[in-house]
């Protein structure tokens, strides 16, 4: 069966637009806006979530230029791969920040 690329990508941006929820003190309260955006700075969340942007357009770029759908759903892994990494790597700083996903 063979999807377009824009369609094997729809269940990604869906799923990435849910993972990120707001953020709270790892005790469960509320953190202030001054806690989050230094928070947010020390761990270049906003950098890093550019360069994941940057990343996700040129892979569908590569893939569009590929007639395999072997080898576009192999990209497309791939890039699932590296988006786990980077939100978890976030995840990871913003936890030494005192600061975890609201649930």
């Amino acid at each position: 069966m063979k999807h377009s690329l824009p369609v094997m990508l729809l269940p990604l941006a869906i799923a990435l637009g849910a993972c990120q929820p707001g953020w709270v003190r790892l005790d469960g309260s509320r953190a202030d806006a001054d806690q989050l955006q230094r928070a947010r700075e020390v761990c270049q969340v906003d950098a890093r979530l550019a360069e994941l942007e940057k990343a996700r357009a040129a892979n569908a770029v590569d893939a569009n230029k590929t007639d395999s759908n072997e080898a576009k759903m192999l990209q497309l892994d791939s890039f699932e791969t590296e988006n786990y990494r980077v939100y978890q790597e976030i995840e990871a700083c913003m936890r030494e920040q005192g600061l975890r996903q609201a649930r």
